[in-house]
C-alpha cells in the first residue's frame, strides 16, 4: 500500500479529483484493462457535467478485489459506477469500470 492507503482511501481520492474535474488524477490509477473500460465509456460520457457530489452505495471484498459501487450526481442527473480495486505491488489499482445512468427522480 502507498503510504498505507486502503482501498477504500484510494477511492476516496479518485472521486475527489473527479469533483475537482481533474480526470487525469483519477485516471492515473487505471490499469490498462480499467483504460480500455474508460476509453468505451468516454463517448457516453462526454455530454455529462462534472459531477457536484458521489456517495458510496455498497462496498463488497470478493476475492482479494475491492469492489465498491459509487452514485454521482450531476445537474443531468445522477449515475452509478462499479469499480474494482485490486493492490498490486504496492499501490491499489482499478481493475474493472462499469458505469450505468439512472433514470430521473420523481420531485
Amino acid at each position: 500500500m502507498v503510504n498505507g492507503e486502503t482501498a477504500e482511501a484510494a477511492l476516496h481520492r479518485a472521486c475527489d479529483a473527479i469533483l475537482a474535474g481533474d480526470y487525469m488524477s483519477a485516471m492515473a490509477d487505471l490499469t490498462q484493462e480499467a483504460m480500455n473500460d474508460a476509453m468505451a465509456l468516454g463517448a457516453t460520457l462526454t455530454t455529462v457535467p462534472v459531477p457536484q457530489s458521489y456517495a458510496v452505495e455498497s462496498h463488497e471484498t470478493p476475492g482479494t478485489d475491492e469492489r465498491f459501487v459509487v452514485r454521482f450526481a450531476t445537474s443531468m442527473g445522477d449515475f452509478r459506477a462499479t469499480v474494482t480495486y485490486r493492490q498490486l505491488d504496492v499501490a491499489w489499482k482499478i481493475m474493472a469500470l462499469a458505469v450505468e445512468t439512472l433514470p430521473p427522480t420523481a420531485s
